[in-house]
């Protein structure tokens, strides 16, 4: 069997307190085009998956979080790939300066929380990492 070995990765539902949500708009490679995601990064080696979330939010976007929630684990090709990606809701956030290393060229915006609900709903998001972070940070909210 022939499968791709990966680190394992992180993705931040950056939520702040007026309902709003940092996204990126980043370009993919393999598929040619641009994609909005949440902010997300591969571990390093022998990195801790909260670690990760917190260093790649900072990073990509400038914001830090004081209060993270772990919304699970998202398996994106288990027949392809060893990937394992951690999700993670991050509240109370303070906006800072960002740090995006210099192959990522990443075009933030702040979105209403409903217009990314529709965006996923109407498939015009079709990122499968992205749309599962974002359920499972709805359903977390409504706990």
């Amino acid at each position: 069997r022939e499968y791709v070995v990966h680190p394992g990765a992180v993705m931040i539902v950056p939520l702040q307190g007026d309902g709003r949500l940092v996204v990126e708009r980043q370009w993919r490679y393999p598929l040619g085009r641009a994609f909005i995601e949440f902010p997300a990064g591969k571990l390093d080696a022998g990195e801790k998956p909260e670690v990760c979330a917190a260093r790649e939010l900072q990073e990509e976007t400038g914001v830090q979080a004081s209060r993270w929630t772990s919304l699970g684990i998202y398996i994106p090709a288990p027949s392809l790939f060893t990937e394992i990606i951690h999700l993670y809701l991050a509240q109370d956030l303070t906006i800072g300066a960002a740090n995006p290393d210099a192959d990522e060229e990443l075009e933030l915006k702040w979105l209403p929380l409903e217009e990314a609900t529709g965006l996923i709903l109407r498939g015009e998001w079709s990122d499968g990492k992205t749309a599962i972070a974002m359920w499972r940070a709805q359903y977390h909210l409504r706990l």
